[in-house]
């Protein structure tokens, strides 16, 4: 990104989220500050880590650009949240460009995945240098199941890591919405939660996340954003689909933050305008407007967006060979909807066997029944012609 579009982003952006973010009080307990730029940030406290979290925060997912990063900063956004595995490193190492001048002025949280806890450390070792500093500020537990979250050896890894001062808090990131977060609540052991919170989220996320919150656990919310599976060509980004004033994209960031039990939503940004269009949502009420927004997307996508990836579980037992299509859908999304091939096997890779494409055989039909309508014999697939091979083809 040239230094055009940053100053670009410095006089616009900022006017426009500053446009947004005037109108209505702000009923819940957040701390308003303006930055150098005349831009209203709001903050949350994030759970009893005694940090205060802008309300925006940013998923360091897919991007390699350092300036947008530092104009994430100048705006006042000061949670980010990246992973060992996003883009083998790529992420961490352009988080780490920016850290060498900025540390200070940011709580940094990245990921490892579950396995074979010295291979875990050596990851987490890798990270900090990558990310060029000695402590990170909270450590997660990449898509922690009960199995993984619970085991003492893994639990070590990360006592450890807060032993020895090179993490703050620890965590665990999560798709499952019930037994895990009800374990982090409970176990006194994690001070984070990450976890899937949007417009389709069912009735126990919320449930959960309340839980956690009210037991002092920082509570992160991700995959905020509907992306929607296409079988040729991406679903067009939601940015780009105005109603009533604010963007689906917009709507759907308000409708997360309106829990407030949610201390900060991590959306994948990777443009100035993505930038300033989130910015511009913090410290908003969800409005009637906003709401007609999201049930008219939501009719939209209702068919198209695997609810597994925030949950859903219907489809858990139908399969004969115990494949979890929500697994298989969930990384799918990231090759269509994120249009990156790179990200759905990132994911794909960390998948139990029982979830890989391989346990599907030669059925031609899936005998699986989506209750929300999805067409998973389709999903089936593009999975097969996107998995089916033994490694990815792209990767380093």
């Amino acid at each position: 990104m040239t230094d055009t579009s940053r100053r670009d982003f410095m006089k616009k952006g900022f006017a426009a989220g500053l446009a947004l973010s005037t109108s209505g009080a702000v009923t819940r307990k957040t701390y308003a500050a303006v930055t150098s730029a005349n831009s209203r940030i709001v903050f949350r406290d994030l759970g009893s880590t005694g940090f205060k979290a802008s309300e925006m925060g940013f998923g360091v997912l897919h991007i390699t650009d350092t300036s947008l990063l530092h104009a994430a900063i100048d705006s006042g956004i000061n949670y980010f949240d990246t992973a060992h595995s996003y883009m083998n490193g790529k992420c961490e190492e352009t988080l780490g460009e920016v850290l060498k001048t900025r540390r200070d002025e940011v709580f940094v949280t990245t990921k490892i995945g579950r396995g074979d806890p010295a291979k875990m450390t050596r990851d987490f070792e890798q990270s900090l240098r990558r990310l060029k500093t000695d402590c990170v500020d909270c450590l997660l537990l990449h898509g922690a199941g009960m199995d993984s979250m619970t085991n003492d050896d893994i639990k070590s890894v990360f006592e450890t890591a807060k032993k020895d001062g090179k993490t703050r808090f620890v965590g665990v990131s999560t798709h499952d919405n019930d037994g895990v977060p009800k374990e982090v609540a409970t176990s006194g052991f994690w001070d984070m939660l990450t976890i899937p919170y949007n417009y389709f989220s069912p009735p126990i996320t919320a449930e959960r996340i309340k839980q956690a919150r009210e037991a002092g656990v920082a509570v992160v919310g991700m995959k905020n954003l509907i992306t929607i599976q296409r079988p040729r060509k991406p679903y067009p980004d939601i940015r780009t689909k105005k109603m009533t004033g604010v963007s689906n994209q917009q709507a759907l960031l308000k409708w997360a933050l309106n829990n407030p039990y949610i201390d900060t939503v991590i959306p994948g940004i990777s443009s100035f305008e993505h930038l300033a269009d989130d910015i511009a949502v913090m410290g908003e009420k969800l409005t009637f407007g906003d709401r007609e927004v999201l049930k008219k997307y939501a009719g939209d996508a209702g068919t198209i967006y695997c609810r597994g990836i925030v949950g859903c579980d219907g489809c858990l037992e139908q399969c004969p060979k115990g494949v979890n299509l929500g697994d298989l859908n969930r990384c799918l999304n990231y090759a269509s909807g994120y249009c990156s091939e790179a990200l759905a096997w990132e994911n794909y890779r960390m998948l139990p066997p029982s979830s890989r494409i391989e346990q599907c055989g030669d059925c031609e039909t899936c005998l699986v029944e989506c209750r929300n309508g999805l067409a998973l014999t389709d999903n089936i697939r593009r999975a097969k012609a996107l998995f089916g091979g033994d490694v990815n083809p792209s990767a380093s």
